[in-house]
């Protein structure tokens, strides 16, 4: 698809199949699908409909208890520019979406990751979501979309896209040759990415295979961000603005921007959005947060609508925050506190480190200590190698922070992506 007018055309499609079903407003509508045209059809269709959104992807058998939780009455499956339309389980209405739709609003579930518990639904209004783009302005900047279709930060990169009128480029995997060879046959200007991402995309050398100079904007976040990939990035990219983001699935995508291109501290100037740090820990306050849980409690909400985190965060000079990492991450040497971000920032500077992650181990000495697991270059002297982690550890960090044994692994992504934010 290559026209916003063949989008328009598509979404029509896609109401007047909605119509044909005659399906009350506040009924759940889940849509199967990656990022692209059809998908972006049917979310937008729903919106029009007064429908409730379920976007899904990931594994299928994640599929099945969801559809019940939301009482799907129709289950999209979209390929590109088709798609499949099958009954969902039905029954009745949750209280929550049914209330939308005595409102007349349409709505909008995500689920959680599930990787602490039962996956959150987290029930949304999708009439303020779209508002909030209401005031983006039309620039020709290509925009490559990486998070996913059911995530928060996918769905505020592709409605971000879509009110701007810019081009959205898909890659066809997250492998970062696909992604770089993405970037450069499209020209795009904008990589929205996770660190872990951009730590890959330079490790692998697929920024050096592929000719990446298009980029104006990188924009970073759903887990701290190491200070030596930072220092990597600017180098790597001289002429693109660094940009920190943060935000939430319960509370949004927060507009920021970063005091200085090498900062780790990011300011929130955001008309929608108030912050706060409460000992040590971030609290939001949103116009566009959730409006409830389908099947847990608000309890991380406060009376007065702030959202707790559970993000380690420290004040900066004018208005600045840094989030430090995830509370329960945190790592308790005797007493003494680590954030895995300290320690694997440091690690990635070695020679021959491609990734790591720094992680807690019980100690019958220390209550805890830590421990890493890293990734190294195909054919590295493993030995050779620890002894430079441990020597790097022993001359930057705090005797605390030194890992007491380091374990290499094939990959770090899929335990890394257990702390991904919103």
């Amino acid at each position: 698809m290559e026209s916003y007018a063949e989008l328009r055309a598509l979404t029509q499609t896609a109401v007047a199949a909605l119509a044909l079903r005659g399906l009350p407003r506040g009924s759940a509508v889940a849509i199967v699908s990656g990022h692209g045209p059809a998908g972006a059809a049917w979310l937008l269709a729903c919106a029009a409909a007064g429908c409730v959104a379920v976007p899904l992807s990931g594994n299928p058998a994640e599929h099945a208890p969801r559809l019940k939780i939301v009482s799907a009455r129709l289950v999209v499956r979209c390929d590109w520019e088709t798609w499949t339309i099958l009954e969902g389980p039905g029954g009745t209405v949750p209280p929550l979406l049914a209330q939308l739709a005595t409102k007349g609003r349409a709505g909008l579930v995500l689920f959680s990751s599930g990787t602490s518990g039962e996956p959150k639904a987290m029930v949304h209004d999708l009439d303020a979501l779209l508002a909030s783009y209401a005031d983006r302005k039309p620039r020709n900047l290509p925009i490559c979309i990486l998070l996913g279709f059911d995530h928060i930060g996918g769905l505020h990169t592709l409605l971000g896209a879509l009110a701007s009128g810019s081009l959205v480029v898909v890659p066809s995997s997250m492998g970062a040759d696909d992604v770089a060879t993405a970037i450069a046959r499209h020209h795009a200007a904008v990589l929205p990415a996770s660190p872990t991402f951009l730590n890959l995309l330079l490790a692998s050398g697929a920024a050096d295979r592929h000719d990446l100079s298009s980029l104006r904007i990188i924009s970073y976040g759903t887990e701290p961000m190491p200070e030596s990939v930072l220092a990597r990035l600017r180098a790597a990219f001289p002429r693109a603005r660094l940009l920190q983001t943060f935000g939430t699935s319960e509370t949004g995508i927060a507009r920021t921007e970063s005091p200085e291109a090498g900062s780790l501290f990011m300011r929130m100037d955001d008309p929608n959005l108030e912050w706060k740090v409460v000992e040590g820990e971030l609290w939001l306050r949103s116009k566009t947060q959730v409006l409830g849980y389908l099947n847990a409690p608000m309890d991380r909400f406060t009376a007065d609508g702030w959202f707790r985190t559970g993000d380690r965060a420290e004040l900066g000079p004018e208005g600045t925050v840094r989030v430090l990492g995830r509370e329960g991450e945190m790592i308790n040497v005797g007493g003494e506190k680590v954030m895995p971000a300290d320690v694997e920032s440091v690690v990635l500077t070695v020679a021959g480190v491609v990734d790591c992650r720094a992680r807690a181990e019980p100690s019958a000495l220390t209550g805890q200590t830590v421990v890493l697991d890293v990734v190294a270059t195909p054919g590295a002297d493993e030995e050779a190698l620890k002894s430079a982690i441990r020597t790097t550890c022993r001359a930057q960090l705090a005797r605390h922070k030194v890992p007491t044994r380091v374990r290499f692994v094939a990959t770090v992504s899929g335990e890394r992506s257990k702390k991904m934010r919103g």
